[in-house]
């Protein structure tokens, strides 16, 4: 909707588009009124350069025709995006687009669904599930390109689709190597047990057995845990955060010798996110050196911190390590428990919360029986 707003012409053009569509949208309610791409409005906060003042009287246009003084009785505004960390946090505020909802890829089940609509039931149950394990991390819209493309294969045959034409048209899988299994097992079950043993509701670890052979980024593991609804968010429940996220590398350096630079380096990798909280921590919530407050740092640029205040990066850092070492200490405390756990991963690729806990336990108590003996 902004493209064809923007295809328009000049700003002011734009702005007469965008109110003719509202417009439209209330003439003709109750009425759905759908801005794809929203994101691509931007944010007065990022506003910049020539373009500054453009973008920030587009906003301001589309903040008045959410919530302007002719109303919108009738009409319901959804929008969609990629990026929701690129829209102005107005737009987002009460009372405008204020109700969001996160969309995932889809997971397993998911994608065996999918595959069964688009090839109308035609194969069996067992194929459904192996295209669904090809293709972890795929849209539906990914999964209905395989569908289309395996239908022209099997009209060229003449004949009617097959699971051979599917595969086809698959993204290519490997294994996962012996060494890199354990690795990853060892990793996600470092967070798993160390969220565990600082009373963290695990729902359940899991790692990857098979990983497609191409250039995109894919997740080797994950340790998902479930948030409580009346937490604190106190220092404390900060700091055991950053001691979770920072687990895994603690384990591959407990038990490996040393992590390798995939928990670091990268916009979501573990030592960002820990890094991004810590950062948080002190110039956010009030629970550092200094009670000044930066805001929401979540849209600004981490390298900009150091300019305002040259200490920060000290204090950080001394934060990480003392989390780092704090994760180690825990899973030392229970080195068997995580390498039986890591052995028990490697060979179901995916444990329940429970089980964790219950290894974590068995071992206190059988710490507990050595010492009295």
């Amino acid at each position: 909707m902004y493209a064809k707003w923007q295809a328009k012409g000049y700003l002011n053009d734009f702005l007469k588009a965008m109110q003719r569509s509202f417009k439209e949208a209330r003439d003709a309610a109750p009425a759905i009124l759908f801005i794809d791409e929203i994101d691509a409005f931007g944010s007065r906060d990022d506003a910049q350069g020539s373009n500054a003042s453009y973008d920030i009287k587009a906003i301001n246009g589309l903040l008045e025709q959410l919530d302007g003084i002719e109303g919108r009785e009738g009409v319901i505004v959804v929008a969609a995006c990629n990026h929701p960390k690129m829209v102005d946090a107005a737009v987002l505020r009460a009372g405008r687009l204020d109700r969001h909802v996160v969309i995932s890829p889809p997971d397993q089940h998911a994608r065996e669904a999918i595959f069964r609509m688009h090839l109308h039931d035609s194969l069996g149950v067992e194929d459904y599930r192996d295209f669904a394990a090809a293709t972890s991390g795929l849209s539906g819209a990914e999964i209905e390109k395989i569908t289309r493309n395996a239908r022209r294969s099997a009209r060229r045959r003449r004949g009617p689709i097959t699971r051979g034409d599917v595969i086809l048209h698959l993204p290519f899988m490997a294994d996962i190597p012996p060494n890199i299994l354990k690795a990853s097992a060892v990793h996600e079950i470092g967070h798993a047990v160390v969220g565990v043993a600082l009373g963290m509701d695990l729902v359940k670890v899991a790692i990857a057995g098979r990983i497609r052979v191409d250039d995109s980024v894919q997740s080797l593991g994950q340790a998902r845990f479930r948030r409580g609804t009346w937490i604190r968010k106190t220092k404390e429940h900060y700091l055991d955060l950053i001691a979770m996220t920072m687990a895994g590398m603690a384990a591959e350096e407990v038990f490996l010798g040393g992590h390798d630079d995939g928990v670091a380096g990268n916009d979501g990798s573990d030592l960002f996110e820990a890094t991004k909280t810590a950062i948080a921590l002190e110039r956010s919530y009030g629970m550092g050196e200094k009670l000044a407050s930066y805001g929401d740092l979540s849209r600004r640029h981490l390298e900009g911190f150091g300019h305002l205040d040259p200490m920060l990066l000290a204090r950080v850092d001394r934060i990480l390590q003392d989390q780092l070492d704090r994760a180690k200490d825990i899973l030392a405390r229970h080195g068997d428990a995580c390498m039986m756990l890591a052995d028990e991963l490697v060979s179901r690729l995916e444990l329940p919360g429970r089980e964790v806990l219950d290894a974590i336990e068995e071992g206190d108590q059988g710490s507990d029986r050595r010492r009295l003996a």
